[in-house]
């Protein structure tokens, strides 16, 4: 905090890194620390060495939760309402760097795929940025079936591990383990 100390009055203001974890600031990172730092996500860290000796093809948050985090969204409603809000917010935070400092990335390209975009928060930023590229948004069915596209922007149901569109540049934002 900064040491606010006026002729009248002395009191304190958040920093510019703190006012990311308020609710109401644009580019708020609120939901996103509460949905890392949130049990569902911290637990399956404690299993990472059963998970490195086990032969088996689960992850650590199927170890620790019996079940896929989707499975664990579907039927915790609250946790997943909070993983998303917490995907848009770090999606919103890269959308605003890569379109304003990384435009050279964009320059000649035709299509984007955004794979495992979720609601399309960066997708979006680049389809405004940079209206000749036509993104396209890969994520499952409950995730883009009632979402609606723009003229360079569409969402397409599908799983990754089974197909990605053919496109000029694939984002892969997250790495997850769980």
């Amino acid at each position: 905090m900064e040491k606010i100390d006026s002729s009248d009055e002395q009191g304190y203001s958040l920093t510019p890194a703190s006012r990311l974890l308020m609710g109401d600031h644009p580019m708020s990172m609120k939901e996103f620390v509460l949905s890392q730092l949130d049990s569902v996500l911290t637990e399956p860290w404690q299993h990472l060495s059963r998970w490195f000796q086990n032969i088996e093809d689960r992850t650590t948050f199927h170890i620790t939760h019996g079940m896929s985090l989707w499975e664990h969204k579907k039927q915790n409603p609250r946790f997943g309402h909070l993983f998303d809000q917490g995907m848009g917010n770090d999606a919103t935070i890269v959308a605003n760097v890569i379109t304003r400092d990384c435009r050279q990335v964009f320059e000649g390209l035709d299509s984007v795929v955004d794979v495992g975009g979720g609601t399309g928060t960066l997708a979006k930023a680049i389809a405004e940025a940079f209206p000749q590229i036509h993104c396209t948004v890969l994520d499952l069915a409950p995730v883009v079936a009632e979402l609606e596209g723009t003229k360079n922007l569409k969402y397409l149901e599908g799983d990754m591990f089974h197909y990605v569109p053919s496109s000029d540049a694939v984002l892969l934002k997250v790495c997850m383990i769980y």
